[in-house]
């Protein structure tokens, strides 16, 4: 799901999700399931590490021009998973490390 930038009026729009103050389009969770289940930051998606070339094609809403963060329990997998979508052609790939981290600089 591609997080949402509100319109003010027709020749502006609200700051919308962003990561170290810059803009985010998609927030990708690749801790498993279960983690995800148990809290996650506001409007990310789940795709555990390991799978994201095959859950990528299945959603070709998320361009490989999109800013994407990335983030996991502790900083091991995220970074495994910024090289894979890195590799898969992803420009705008950002390590948000592990969730706390994450947490404390990702605003919705």
């Amino acid at each position: 799901m591609k997080l949402p930038r509100t319109s003010i009026d027709d020749n502006k729009t609200a700051a919308g999700p962003t990561f170290r103050g810059r803009p985010v389009d998609y927030v990708i969770d690749v801790r498993s399931k279960l983690e995800f289940w148990l809290g996650h930051l506001d409007g990310a998606i789940c795709i555990p590490v390991g799978g994201m070339g095959p859950a990528l094609a299945g959603r070709p809403e998320i361009a490989k021009e999109s800013r994407i963060l990335v983030y996991c329990a502790s900083g091991a997998r995220s970074a495994s998973a910024a090289g894979e979508l890195k590799a898969l052609g992803f420009r705008n790939v950002v390590d948000g490390g592990g969730i706390g981290a994450a947490k404390a600089e990702f605003r919705s």
